[in-house]
């Protein structure tokens, strides 16, 4: 999707972004284009204020995807009651947390494993949703990234009001929230090479809770 920003006046109107912002990174577009000669890694990663993870690590070369996934997150009724059946093969609970790690392989010709291994994750650990709320996004310069020539763009919902934010407060059951960080886009493919996002949640009782994204996408 694109990004865009709401127009107030002609000083402050944050220029339009010539590329997508959030919802195209580069494991999805690299991975549906023409094989890779050369190994391109992927790095996802989100921690939020409770303790809680995701990390995602992904090698893409040829026809294969080779990714593992380490996740920790505060555990449920299900959780501790699996883990008491050592049969079931449950993840422990320990410390209130349950903690996993777990191995991907992807190949080309399995065309719904290969959508998973880089579809799937890209919406399970990026902050891709976020943007869908359209959060003002500026071009703030161009950089190389890794050997990428990238377009980097700053994101910050300040200024935006509760109108505008209407879509993920009411979505989300939310008092308020905040989107700041960047995002560098790959200039000829036009998908995000790497970010780092903070989003912070503001619930209705007035408690707060606080998502750290960050990802890098490095050839190898």
């Amino acid at each position: 999707m694109k990004a865009e920003s709401e127009k107030r006046d002609s000083s402050n109107t944050p220029a339009q972004p010539a590329y997508p912002i959030g919802g195209t990174y580069c494991l999805e577009t690299f991975a549906l284009g023409p094989a890779l000669a050369k190994t391109v890694h992927f790095s996802y990663k989100k921690n939020q204020s409770d303790g809680s993870f995701k990390d995602y690590e992904g090698d893409l070369a040829g026809d294969t995807l080779e990714s593992s996934v380490h996740e920790k997150r505060v555990a449920g009724d299900m959780d501790r009651e699996m883990a008491k059946d050592p049969k079931l093969g449950a993840p422990p609970v320990v410390d209130g947390f349950v903690d996993s790690t777990r191995s991907l392989h992807s190949t080309r010709s399995d065309g719904s494993g290969w959508s998973m291994g880089s579809s799937g994750q890209v919406q399970a650990f990026t902050p891709w949703g976020l943007f869908i709320a359209k959060p003002n996004v500026k071009q703030v310069g161009t950089e190389n990234v890794a050997g990428f020539d990238a377009v980097k763009y700053a994101v910050d919902t300040d200024g935006q009001g509760q109108l505008e934010k209407m879509p993920l407060t009411l979505s989300g059951g939310l008092k308020d929230y905040t989107i700041k960080g960047n995002a560098w886009v790959d200039a000829k493919q036009e998908c995000i090479l790497q970010y780092s996002i903070d989003y912070d949640e503001v619930l209705k009782d007035g408690t707060q809770k606080k998502t750290h994204y960050e990802g890098s996408t490095t050839r190898q």
